[in-house]
């Protein structure tokens, strides 16, 4: 009978090569499926690398307002007065080609909690010891405090900032927003297994062997077409 080691999957690690154009697209899709998709309401701000020392962000309006045509571009070692976590994040962690910051109900709530994250089930297993805490409330309004935050990021997917939301980081926009979204299923899992009963949550060899799974670049492509067309569905594509 087949196992689970008669295939191996491997975790995308080569961002997407979209032209500006497209870029630009998926970027007021990716927005708007945030929304649609609950985890962020009225403030969120969103990111990506499109070049060494550059990065292309959201202006500061409501996550329904981003277009194709009020998408703004900075400079990562200058800095933006805007978002200033981003470019500290960049400039720490090469590998990050897109950024995300939102307020998830069920990940915010989290935040709150003292405990580490152990998934209940499978689209938590990225996350396995792969979130970072920032336990000081409050906006990152200065430079210091952003590298501050980028430090305790470290190699991780995502970091809680206690009561107020998180930042999940990804290889290029679309893995950004699949992780977004999976994070917030995830703890809402967690609080919905909780009042059924006492869960079993997946050990660390569990969540290792399914992360790649999850995060392949066919299971990524299907996520964000998955969306994509609810969007479409919904008559907001």
């Amino acid at each position: 009978m087949p196992t689970d080691t008669d295939v191996i999957d491997v975790i995308a690690t080569r961002p997407l090569d979209l032209d500006d154009d497209q870029l630009k697209k998926d970027f007021v899709l990716a927005c708007r499926i945030l929304v649609h998709e609950g985890v962020s309401e009225g403030a969120f701000n969103v990111s990506v690398r499109t070049g060494a020392d550059e990065m292309m962000a959201i202006p500061v309006t409501s996550p329904t307002l981003v277009t194709t045509d009020n998408l703004e571009t900075y400079s990562i070692s200058g800095g933006s007065n805007h978002w200033r976590a981003h470019p500290a994040i960049y400039s720490e962690r090469p590998d990050v080609g897109a950024i995300i910051h939102c307020h998830p109900p069920h990940v915010t709530a989290f935040s709150a909690c003292t405990e580490d994250f152990v998934p209940v089930h499978h689209y938590g297993a990225p996350f396995h010891g792969k979130i970072a805490r920032y336990q000081s409330p409050g906006q990152t309004k200065s430079k210091d405090r952003a590298r501050d935050l980028a430090g305790q990021l470290g190699d991780n997917r995502a970091i809680m900032q206690q009561g107020h939301g998180v930042i999940v980081v990804g290889k290029d926009l679309h893995e950004a927003l699949i992780l977004t979204l999976f994070l917030e299923e995830s703890c809402q899992m967690t609080l919905t297994a909780r009042q059924m009963g006492t869960p079993t949550y997946l050990t660390l060899e569990h969540s290792q062997k399914i992360t790649p799974q999850i995060l392949k670049q066919r299971s990524q492509d299907k996520a964000w077409d998955h969306y994509v067309d609810k969007l479409r569905l919904a008559g907001w594509a």
